[in-house]
């Protein structure tokens, strides 16, 4: 199964921590709309968090997800 952009983008953001929308999209190859667009609709569900103007991290209901993730499948 392809993985999703937004998959893409909060696995980038559990791997790198808080980044700004400009880097998401030059690393992952996605449209800067697009990671603005995955971003804004993550944070209004509560699965990313808003640093500042542009810098999103994971939201630490996400972090907690992907660490018991990670342990499982170490």
């Amino acid at each position: 199964m392809k993985e999703t952009q937004t998959e893409k983008v909060t696995y980038y953001l559990f791997i790198n921590g808080a980044t700004d929308n400009k880097t998401i999209a030059n690393d992952l190859k996605i449209i800067s709309h697009n990671v603005r667009r995955i971003t804004g609709q993550e944070t209004l569900k509560g699965n990313f968090k808003r640093v500042s103007k542009g810098v999103y991290c994971l939201s630490e209901i996400k972090l907690k997800e992907y660490k018991e993730l990670n342990k499982k499948v170490s």
